[in-house]
């Protein structure tokens, strides 16, 4: 797959912290990927699901109201998400965090700070079916 898709996808990146939300939506606008923004854990599920097309999902695990494997959980439990890759993307400790996300069924895990020369590459990766299980390095 050749990153001249990236144009036809819309992401949905769910995080709490304003300048982590505008450093990952910039990053995938930059490489032509549609962005939708939540704030909130409450609400992630059903804007997933108001969206008409949501390719993949971006997901911080330390949200304000909520815990982003609890998220995960509702995205899973969901026919109409459940295929949908979701990347658990934070700057908690990746030795621990990592294999938690791993046994709770992220398709994913991007260590903030994100990488913005691997990124590109990455996103081609998860949306080949890949897991991305990378820290930033």
């Amino acid at each position: 797959m050749s990153t001249d898709k990236f144009p036809t996808y819309i992401a949905l990146v769910v995080e709490d912290d304003a300048s982590g939300l505008a450093i990952l939506s910039v990053m995938l606008r930059r490489i032509g990927v549609r962005t939708v923004m939540e704030r909130f854990a409450r609400d992630a599920v059903d804007r997933a699901k108001k969206m008409t097309k949501v390719d993949m999902i971006f997901l911080d695990l330390g949200l304000p109201d909520g815990d982003g494997y609890e998220v995960l959980a509702q995205i899973k439990q969901d026919p109409a998400l459940r295929a949908v890759p979701t990347i658990a993307v934070t700057a908690r400790d990746a030795s621990t965090e990592m294999p938690k996300a791993q046994a709770a069924g992220f398709d994913g895990f991007l260590g903030k700070p994100l990488n913005r020369n691997r990124f590109p590459d990455q996103i081609r990766r998860i949306m080949e079916g890949e897991g991305v299980w990378e820290i930033y390095n």
